[in-house]
């Protein structure tokens, strides 16, 4: 009885993997899983039109046939895309997951052209279809200039000294930075050193000049001692 229990117990598992190595062999070359489904999932800013173009030259009439690697490369060689997962959902299906870079900032350069910032300040589009509303203006000569500085801010809103959604603009010319408040329209200077600290103080500034009562129209935290405020007129 432990014999037959034994192989029982052996004979049924290898029999269905037997079963199954072999449909998987054959499917490599007939069409048993048959493509019949491609779901896309994560696309915004990229229409889905423009990904199945990209991939259709690489898919099969088989799930099996389809080489999962060239539908992956020929999506995340376009520049709206950070990351794609391609897998095969069995029977019939591919599913194709989208990780879109985030539209963060926009940068205006010295010729006025607007750009998207990504979430790690790299230029990436310009404006177009997807969420620009909120994102706070980044001025600067150059794409280094707009990602250090952009970086800078980002910096700022983790450590919680100001955050990003309170900002309409940031200039950046030669190492001085200047911050446009969203609000109030708020300027505070800040220049080209230990601007963190300088922004800590104008913040602080900023605060008790509310509970003051006060408007303020420009902060000059250029100063190791102190800052220059003035008020607004009206």
């Amino acid at each position: 009885m432990k014999r037959a229990m034994y192989y029982i117990l052996f004979l049924v598992p290898m029999s269905l993997l037997s079963v199954l190595t072999a449909m998987y062999l054959f499917s490599r070359t007939e069409p048993v899983f048959l493509l019949k489904n491609v779901r896309i999932t994560g696309a915004d800013q990229l229409p889905e039109s423009e990904i199945l173009s990209r991939v259709y030259p690489f898919l099969k009439d088989s799930i099996f046939g389809t080489d999962m690697g060239k539908v992956k490369e020929s999506i995340t060689s376009h520049p709206f895309v950070k990351d794609v997962r391609v897998k095969r959902v069995f029977p019939f299906s591919i599913l194709i997951e989208v990780k879109e870079r985030v539209p963060s900032a926009l940068w205006v350069g010295p010729g006025g052209d607007i750009q998207i910032l990504d979430e790690d300040g790299a230029p990436y589009r310009g404006l177009g279809k997807g969420k620009t509303r909120d994102l706070f203006v980044v001025s600067a000569m150059d794409k280094a200039g707009a990602k250090s500085v952009f970086r800078e801010v980002a910096d700022w809103d983790r450590q919680g000294i100001v955050r990003k959604d309170d900002l309409s603009e940031v200039v950046y010319n030669d190492g001085d930075v200047t911050l446009f408040s969203l609000s109030d329209g708020v300027e505070i200077i800040l220049g080209k050193e230990e601007r963190a600290g300088r922004l800590k103080r104008a913040m602080a500034v900023l605060q008790d000049a509310k509970k003051r009562g006060l408007l303020i129209k420009c902060i000059d935290a250029r100063f190791d001692n102190g800052a220059i405020v003035k008020e607004r007129k009206g």
